[in-house]
């Protein structure tokens, strides 16, 4: 019987726990810089005063500007547009839309997208406005008027 002899390799260990670090913190950064907090801007508007809190990120953004002209992240639309982003989106019937219209607009204007949002079942509705300033806020505790 012949021996056959067995070349020793020796195996360099390798560390990918430098690379994955790595390679999270790159996502990470990635993330953070595309990531926006704000609502779409480019609508020219006086939001009315009122109790503000924060608004969640994943909101579906609806702004009326003061020509009652209706935009949806940003980008103009028609009331039929809205309908039709909607439909679309019918799985996200949980998901916050928010608001923003000029506080002089008349109340046709945001009566008619109300109901198509409630027509579509997006109930989850929330309306942008600026912060009271702290003479406003006193005026309304002294006098009991908003």
């Amino acid at each position: 019987m012949v021996k056959k002899e067995f070349k020793k390799i020796k195996v360099k260990p390798v560390s990918v726990g430098a690379a994955m670090a790595d390679m999270a913190m790159l996502l990470l950064i990635f993330f953070m810089t595309t990531t926006t907090t704000e609502p779409p801007q480019g609508v020219e508007l006086d939001p009315p005063a009122g109790i503000v809190k924060s608004a969640e990120q994943e909101s579906l953004y609806i702004t009326v500007s003061k020509l009652g002209q209706y935009y949806c992240d940003g980008e103009p639309v028609t009331l039929e547009r809205i309908k039709d982003i909607l439909a679309l989106r019918s799985y996200e019937k949980e998901t916050p839309v928010s608001i923003t219209a000029d506080k002089n607009l008349e109340y046709k204007i945001i009566s008619k997208l109300l109901k198509t949002l409630q027509e579509g079942d997006f109930l989850n509705v929330t309306f942008m406005a600026e912060e009271k300033s702290s003479d406003i806020s006193m005026k309304s505790k002294s006098t009991g008027e908003i």
